[in-house]
């Protein structure tokens, strides 16, 4: 008997044997069905439990052989970070390898590992890759194993760190392999045909008109028979040997035509698939583009939204995959000029992004440059690119970025009208993430103008819609958006403190720098008005320099205010140069509070400066500002600094003033400078016209989620607006009852009518994973009449239990006898 049929252990015992100093690269060769990778699988698990090393397999197949592509691989596998490729994006193929290549080796250098790369092509492509890949593992302390037909020599295989081993099938093992594949059922052979190299359980191909239940089981069982194998957890292959076997009656170009097909229509299924694409990204990346190698009718439609679903979840590696395989499939890159300068946008560099886009007049293109110059801080001239798109057409994207640049100004006349178009319009066009930010934009406008129960409702809602389409970088900015809003309700308890110290680090994880600056400044603010100013201060300078990296005027321009506030003594000189940095930017409520807080205080403010800024908050209908000059200028001691005292307490929820002394006026809330209450003589934020809330409808999840099939408490609770502040429900509202409607797989009890007195509670078990949806009716127990209905989503993970309700706050109707009140 060979060597190379020894039994497996020995094989691996002797080629462990050889695993000393330099010795790191093995070459695994043999006729396909030889047990090639099963060796490699073995070799690679015993010596990363001997050196304690990570194992990451790349399976090669049928994928493109470009050496950049397994460069960006090795980086996307080994979950190394992204952002050091953002300059890539937009440079030349070669810029893209250097700084794939030395990303990689800095990786690896820093973290190494195991790497199994399987089914290495036999051609000079395989020896290329193979080539590339020692060059790149060479003084990292990396073991690199390969597999592949035939012994694949380099020009540097003769030295003493590269072992070839050659690995043979005994006949009966072969055949027993090809007897079991010929008994496979036809959805083996649809494989074998498919050019798509993974697949995963999840992932239903569009064969055999298998329900998702079916494929699973389906994959499963071939798994288990040994005709798959594994690529990485949860994803398969058909094994290489098979692939050949099982379609000998077809001619390339019938196996061509008959791979087309399938791609084509898993192309037209998967935009209909809500959620991330997460670890599926690399292989649709392949699908895109096997689509424009073929020239396939939809590659365009699938490539342009399969890269602006990469750019909503910041991954970075795979977009660049994209953009690499564009290149050598000859086909139009222009198509990804916007996805890419997006990306680079989102990675901090959009004075970089805005240059890419100069001269190209598409309505993405314009709506994506007035984004740019938003996020550098040109508030004054972002919006000047949107006036060149038809104002006949209503355009969802143009109206909610109009919308955002105006409430980051200040300026927020027209922002609802704005907001409430550009939901309509994604709605009529069934754009759901269009729709998703526009609905988180409205959030932010509500907040701003100090309603922070109507933001929250809206911030919940576009969470859900965000990672109902994927969006990992919207559903980041929710999360500390959702912070700032329980901050204003409830103060900085300890678990909102917590949720807040940890969201800037999920918009770090998806490259998004500059999302990173605005969460960890609020984390500065809220540390200030919490009373721990040296905390406060300390984060605010990381703020800074993130903001600087982008940089972001407006980011920068608001942190030196706070910075300026913070700092013992004259304070003057800091505020002059705030007030210039604002000035940059055409950020019209920032000047205005600079001003405001340049003079000395009480005793002696400079009134010029504090009738310039009176002036200024008057100009934006900011009544709250107005007030605060007065109690500035007059002190709150005085008559009509009492009276602006009682005016502002009424401007913002409880939780803002909660900690003011007035009789010991030193300073404002950080808090508040980023607010412009609506009018000061609404006491609940409510927009003019608007008849205020005398409650607002609660729900709270009272227990740890439940498996599906278990048990959850529902809490309803009736709580009082703020203008009713110190009364209860029952005073404010007539005799309540609720009752809940499941609408999806699940079960509410109880099913009937039950009395509130302030709370109800009700049962919730829901019969599968998923999202489930309640709406809770709420009625005048005397006439019947419903006063308010709610709904709520929770989400069922699988047996393993749910998320948090989604309580959004929804406000109730004032009774006639209230309003009169």
């Amino acid at each position: 008997m060979s060597e190379s049929w020894m039994d497996r252990d020995v094989q691996v015992r002797r080629l462990m044997s050889r695993l000393r100093g330099t010795r790191r690269v093995f070459v695994l060769y043999g006729l396909p069905g030889s047990g090639r990778s099963a060796l490699a699988e073995e070799l690679a698990h015993e010596a990363g439990a001997t050196l304690s090393l990570p194992v990451h397999w790349l399976s090669l197949g049928v994928r493109t052989a470009a050496p950049e592509r397994l460069v960006l691989r090795l980086l996307l596998t080994s979950g190394a970070a992204q952002t050091e490729l953002g300059p890539a994006l937009l440079s030349t193929p070669e810029v893209l390898a250097g700084l794939a290549a030395a990303a990689c080796q800095n990786h690896f250098r820093a973290h190494p590992a195991v790497i199994v790369l399987d089914d290495l092509p036999e051609d000079t492509d395989g020896k290329d890759l193979l080539r590339t890949a020692v060059r790149l593992l060479e003084n990292t302390g990396c073991v690199l194993i390969a597999t592949t037909t035939r012994a694949i020599r380099t020009s540097n295989s003769d030295r003493s760190d590269v072992t070839q081993h050659q690995v043979d099938l005994t006949p009966e093992a072969y055949q027993d392999l090809l007897s079991t594949a010929r008994r496979a059922p036809a959805l083996l052979r649809t494989l074998a045909v498919w050019e798509g190299a993974e697949f995963s359980p999840d992932m239903t191909l569009p064969v055999e008109d298998l329900s998702p239940a079916e494929w699973r089981e389906a994959v499963e069982g071939l798994h288990q028979e040994g005709l798959l194998q594994q690529a990485r957890p949860g994803w398969y292959e058909l094994r290489p040997a098979l692939r050949a076997q099982l379609v000998p009656d077809h001619t390339p170009d019938e196996l061509r035509s008959d791979s087309q097909r399938l791609d084509s229509a898993l192309s037209r299924a998967v935009p209909r698939e809500p959620g991330a694409l997460d670890d599926a990204a690399e292989p649709y990346v392949d699908l895109a583009l096997r689509l424009c190698r073929s020239r396939e009718a939809n590659s365009r439609e699938f490539t342009t939204w399969l890269a602006h679903q990469l750019v909503g979840e910041g991954a970075l590696l795979p977009l660049l995959m994209l953009r690499a395989g564009l290149g050598h499939a000859a086909y139009d890159r222009d198509i990804l000029r916007v996805p890419l300068a997006a990306a680079v946008r989102q990675t901090g560099q959009p004075q970089t992004a805005a240059e890419a886009l100069a001269g190209i007049d598409t309505p993405d293109a314009i709506r994506e440059l007035a984004l740019a110059r938003h996020h550098m801080g040109q508030l004054d001239t972002a919006e000047v690119p949107l006036d060149a798109l038809p104002a006949d057409l209503p355009d969802g994207w143009a109206l909610h970025t109009r919308a955002s640049i105006r409430t980051d100004r200040g300026e927020l006349r027209e922002v609802g009208r704005l907001l409430r178009r550009a939901i309509e319009t994604h709605q009529v066009h069934g754009d759901r993430r269009g729709e998703a930010w526009a609905v988180f934009h409205y959030g932010r406008w509500r907040l701003m103008c100090g309603d922070p129960e109507e933001a929250l409702k809206r911030f919940e809602t576009a969470r859900f819609a965000f990672r109902d389409v994927g969006d990992v970088v919207g559903a980041a900015w929710t999360s500390t958006e959702l912070c700032r809003a329980e901050l204003l309700l409830n103060g900085a308890r300890t678990e909102v403190m917590l949720e807040l110290k940890a969201t800037p680090l999920a918009h770090r994880e998806h490259g998004d720098v500059r999302g990173e600056a605005w969460a960890t400044l609020l984390q500065g603010v809220a540390y200030a008005d919490a009373d721990l100013p040296g905390s406060a201060a300390h984060v605010l300078l990381q703020t800074l320099r993130l903001f600087e990296s982008v940089p972001d005027r407006l980011g920068i321009a608001w942190t030196r205010h706070h910075l300026a506030w913070l700092t013992k003594g004259d304070r003057t000189a800091a505020l002059r140069r705030v007030l210039d940095a604002f000035d940059e930017t055409g950020c019209l409520n920032g000047p205005a509070w600079t001003l405001l807080l340049q003079g000395p205080g009480r005793a002696g403010a400079d009134r010029a400066q504090l009738d310039e800024a009176q002036s200024r908050f008057e100009a934006l209908d900011d009544t709250a500002g107005v007030q605060w000059v007065a109690v500035v200028r007059d002190g709150p001691g005085s008559s009509r600094g009492a009276r602006a005292v009682r005016a502002l307490t009424s401007c913002y929820p409880r939780p803002v003033l909660k900690n003011m002394e007035w009789d010991d006026f030193d300073t404002i809330p950080l808090m508040v400078r980023h607010l412009l209450p609506e009018t000061a003589a609404s006491p609940d934020g409510a927009p003019p016209g608007e008849v205020s809330p005398a409650a607002f409808v609660r729900l709270a999840l009272l227990d740890d989620s439940p498996a599906t099939g278990g048990e959850a408490r529902i809490v309803l609770r009736v709580e009082p607006g703020r203008e009713y502040s110190g009364a209860t429900s029952e005073e404010l509202l007539p005799p309540l009852t609720a009752w809940a409607t499941p609408l999806t797989h699940a079960d509410v009890d109880p099913t009937h009518s039950v009395p509130v007195n302030g709370t109800a509670l009700f049962r919730f078990t829901p019969y599968q994973p998923g999202r489930h949806r309640i709406r809770f009716t709420i009625e005048d127990a005397e006439s019947n009449s419903v006063l308010q209905q709610v709904e709520t989503e929770i989400e069922v993970i699988g047996t393993t239990g749910t998320a948090p309700v989604s309580a959004a706050p929804q406000p109730m109707p004032t009774p006639a006898f209230a309003q009169g009140a």
